[in-house]
């Protein structure tokens, strides 16, 4: 299930948008001036699919529409009621324009005010409740209306669903689909308001929790590897004595392209840091191996691609990502290694042993940080048939690295199976990929 389009009616009052997705391609590129709220589309998005139901107390629109391609709408509308509280209002439409019963998503009502009010006091001693609507920050000085508390203080508190009185669970239309649905949105820069020295620490942290994160990941494959192969060769002796038993129809030549293949595989794992290979590891060619050799071989090299199947995913996402950063970075290249993670070694740089200097996260420019951030995310820590909304890639990265965003982009997509939508100013982003643009438009 996926999600075909998605409209907006009568954002901030004026604004009427409609976004078709590109579920073939993958990929949706949203294209318009400054003004045109493109970043509040992604934001509103997120907000829904993630449960943040207080965002759209102070955004302005009528209501948005996802439209599913299982002929399914839900049509999610902001009203106003008599006392100016904001209700948020949620309704199903299936293919045979069948409604369900609205669902209320955010409602202000005396018992929700008493419960926030008891919240906030005892969590919030410097706050002051001044009226049903308004509470002072005695500390600061600051009023705020009870809609901004959430907002303000979204760390520590969320709103729950709220339902009528006589509903006892969630409706099952709603719940069903709500949590097959994975939306994430990566905001590749949104540091520029802090100091230089918080955005490099900022950086270098995130970059330092996925180098460890990414060595735990690879560990535990190799555990796994490592279980699997110890069945293998407990059953082995019997396994290759009934393979005796049978008449063996394979050839030499036949036997020496799956070595070859079982080679090429092993290099490939090799190089993207996920094993090992030994000196004198590669089998030794016999020139006219006995029919019972071949046996004994063909059953070993079934053996280990079965072992090496464990590595076909995480390998192939390593591999993506070695790619990705190498074309990008200069004088310097990635390695990934199963106790560090991240290994950057200068490609100009030596000791006088001829070594390559390493180079450490911190010397990585906040562009550079910026890239190795964002596609370890969408490779590492996405989902399977989720949609990932990406707002302003182009800041921060050089044009040759912005030319080449949506084709890497189009790669991670096709592997992971994801959807993927991106908001930018930048021709370069789009490059050759118009195709996939939704372009924004203003009053007429």
């Amino acid at each position: 299930m996926q999600i075909d389009k998605i409209s907006i009616e009568k954002l901030f009052g004026v604004f009427n948008h409609e976004i078709k997705i590109n579920n073939d391609i993958g990929i949706t590129i949203i294209i318009g001036e400054n003004g045109f709220v493109k970043t509040v589309i992604l934001d509103m998005i997120e907000a829904f699919f993630n449960g943040k139901y207080y965002y759209f107390n102070n955004v302005e629109f009528k209501n948005i529409t996802f439209t599913f391609s299982d002929g399914v709408t839900w049509v999610l509308s902001k009203e106003i009621s008599i006392d100016d509280f904001p209700t948020l209002i949620l309704k199903e439409i299936n293919k045979k324009k069948k409604q369900y019963k609205p669902l209320q998503l955010l409602r202000y009502d005396e018992e929700h005010v008493h419960y926030l009010s008891n919240r906030m006091k005892r969590n919030f001693p410097e706050l002051r409740q001044m009226g049903p609507n308004l509470w002072e920050n005695r500390r600061t000085g600051e009023y705020l209306k009870r809609e901004d508390l959430p907002i303000k203080y979204q760390n520590y508190m969320q709103y729950e669903l709220f339902y009528d009185a006589d509903d006892t669970e969630k409706p099952k239309w709603f719940m069903q689909r709500f949590e097959s649905l994975d939306v994430s949105l990566i905001e590749t820069q949104r540091v520029i308001s802090l100091s230089n020295r918080e955005k490099d620490e900022r950086h270098n942290k995130t970059v330092e929790n996925y180098s460890e994160e990414l060595s735990k990941l690879i560990k535990t494959y190799l555990t796994q590897s490592t279980e699997l192969s110890s069945k293998l060769d407990r059953t082995y002796p019997n396994r290759l004595i009934n393979r005796l038993k049978e008449t063996s129809n394979l050839s030499k030549d036949d036997l020496l392209v799956e070595l070859d293949s079982l080679e090429k595989k092993r290099k490939m794992l090799d190089a993207v840091g996920l094993i090992e290979i030994e000196k004198d590891s590669s089998i030794i060619r016999i020139e006219d191996p006995q029919n019972v050799i071949i046996d004994v071989l063909k059953l070993y090299v079934e053996d280990s691609f079965v072992k090496l199947e464990i590595f076909d995913t995480i390998s192939r996402k390593i591999e993506i990502f070695l790619n990705i950063i190498n074309k990008r970075f200069k004088h310097k290249k990635l390695y990934i290694d199963k106790d560090k993670g991240f290994s950057f070694v200068s490609t100009i740089k030596t000791d006088r042993e001829g070594v390559h200097e390493e180079i450490p996260v911190g010397r990585l420019s906040s562009g550079e940080q910026n890239e190795l951030v964002l596609f370890y995310s969408l490779l590492f820590k996405t989902k399977q048939n989720s949609l990932i909304l990406i707002d302003e890639p182009e800041v921060s990265l050089h044009i040759s690295w912005q030319i080449s965003f949506i084709s890497d982009l189009k790669e991670i997509a096709k592997l992971n199976n994801v959807e993927v939508l991106i908001a930018t100013h930048s021709p370069d982003i789009i490059d050759e990929n118009w195709d996939l643009k939704v372009e924004l438009k203003g009053l007429e």
